[in-house]
């Protein structure tokens, strides 16, 4: 049984979350095993990865495959369990939980009727599953696929709240999203036809041979990829979908969206990136060049734009451009130690950015009011709520003891590896910037005289979900070895790969 359990566990974590999806609907009436049922999902997939990890460290480092239908590739499609993707499903895995946990009981306020929260659950699930599937995928069409589904998926979420706004924003965030997906599919057409092939691993050895012979195509599908996925995690200046969806979303949405949903999309770019072109094709086209600038201008305007939002959620939102330039700023870097940098940093800002929002939503359920200027006081009568959301404003600044620090910290160090000065210019830049637009959020909070309003702490399910968030931020800052080392480890594969 268990030698069965562990021949096909790079699927069953990605199915997990799936199956408890599609047998929740018949459940609407019974909310509270509704609840259950999506907890136990998410913990089963966790569970899964855990183990799936402790495979790939005791075979050091050699990824575990499993072949749908038992067709070898490149006929079938393979599923790869190596470092990536273990490390992307620990954090997909990991901040769902605490979000999952957060909306027990909390979301008929926000989204309406049991059946409406039954949906809800429905579409968190089917984007849990999406995003653990682009983890473990080698192939190029699969991986269109599941960003289609997390896309659907997210449009459903910001679509659930009950909020004149959240209509539109779906539907601007459907039409940009949908010709994001387009782009994407042209890229992976470019691919198939000068290569012949839609597994990774075989396109990546094809295209190193035949690419000089079609210089064009390969441009071509260079650009429609990297355009394509950066509309879908809204890299500057292709954002302007994320600050609508993100600040009406439910709060357990807005969690999720930011926190994880577009590291899925750029997880599958770094897969094209590394694992289909190459280090030696991305240096011989100079794209590493042109994601180094695009991310530093998306960290300074994503800051600027951040600093003149009134309402918190948009406020946060904004953020969530400007920390998408330091990801992308460590893929241009091409050396370990800036890209290790940007995968860590990427599990910060997922943990980091989900105990804002879930902060921020307890925050306006409690008070009805969302903008930053009335929120005086509310760090003395919801303490739990506004320490969480301090320990996160500090770890997205990078202040030592806590986990931005560690990813900002590489990060500059593989901008110095590489020679670069304007990202390390850019890197401190941002954090000063991020430290202007969230600090006067806490100030207010805790120094501005308190109205006499009876505003509280949310329940125990969500003060749990707060804390734990808060705490990995703490100690991912204090102890991120086991974490650091398997993001370098991955970074070393994806940089030797070919």
């Amino acid at each position: 049984m268990t030698a069965l359990i562990r021949a096909n566990l790079p699927v069953l974590v990605v199915i997990a979350p799936l199956f408890v999806a599609f047998t929740l609907p018949p459940l609407a009436r019974r909310i509270r095993l509704v609840e259950k049922l999506a907890l136990l999902g998410t913990v089963l997939g966790l569970a899964g990865t855990g183990y799936l990890a402790s495979i790939v460290r005791a075979q050091e480092g050699v990824p575990l495959l499993y072949r749908l239908g038992g067709w070898p590739a490149p006929w079938g499609i393979e599923l790869v369990a190596g470092s990536l993707g273990v490390f992307f499903l620990l954090v997909v895995l990991g901040v769902s939980i605490p979000v999952i946990l957060f909306a027990q009981g909390n979301l008929t306020a926000e989204v309406g009727s049991a059946e409406r929260v039954t949906r809800f659950y429905v579409l968190y699930l089917l984007l849990v599953g999406a995003l653990a599937g682009m983890a473990v995928t080698n192939d190029l069409f699969n991986v269109y696929v599941l960003i289609e589904v997390a896309t659907l998926s997210c449009c459903g979420l910001v679509s659930a709240r009950r909020h004149p706004r959240a209509a539109e924003a779906a539907f601007s965030y459907l039409i940009l999203a949908t010709l994001g997906s387009a782009l994407v599919l042209g890229g992976i057409g470019f691919i198939y036809m000068i290569t012949g092939h839609l597994n990774m691993g075989f396109a990546a050895r094809e295209l190193g041979r035949v690419w000089l012979e079609h210089p064009h195509v390969v441009l071509m599908a260079l650009s429609f990829i990297v355009v394509g996925f950066g509309v879908k995690a809204a890299l500057f200046p292709l954002h302007v979908w994320l600050p609508d969806a993100h600040s009406t979303a439910p709060s357990p949405a807005s969690a999720i969206l930011s926190g994880l949903a577009v590291k899925g999309y750029l997880l599958c770019l770094v897969k094209f990136l590394f694992g289909v072109f190459g280090r030696p094709l991305l240096q011989e086209l100079a794209v590493h060049r042109i994601l180094t600038f695009l991310g530093a201008v998306g960290i300074i305007a994503g800051s600027i734009l951040a600093l003149s939002q009134e309402e918190l959620k948009r406020r946060l939102a904004y953020s969530t451009v400007a920390q998408i330039g330091y990801l992308v700023l460590g893929f241009g870097f091409l050396n370990v130690t800036g890209l290790a940098g940007a995968l860590f940093y990427l599990t910060s800002h997922a943990v980091i950015k989900a105990t804002l929002f879930l902060a921020a939503g307890a925050i306006q359920a409690a008070t009805g009011k969302n903008r930053v200027r009335d929120l005086a006081g509310v760090g003395r009568k919801m303490p739990i709520t506004m320490a969480a959301f301090t320990i996160g404003s500090l770890g997205l600044i990078g202040l030592p003891l806590f986990s931005g620090f560690i990813g900002k910290w590489y990060l500059l160090l593989g901008s110095l590896e590489a020679g670069l000065i304007l990202p390390v210019v850019a890197i401190l830049a941002g954090s000063v910037l991020c430290a202007a637009y969230l600090l006067p959020v806490v100030r207010t909070a805790y120094f501005a005289p308190a109205p006499e309003e009876d505003w509280r702490d949310p329940g125990r399910p969500q003060k749990l979900a707060l804390l734990l968030l808060a705490a990995c931020v703490v100690i991912l800052g204090v102890r991120p070895g086991p974490l650091l080392e398997l993001a370098r480890k991955a970074a070393a594969e994806l940089l030797a790969f070919y």
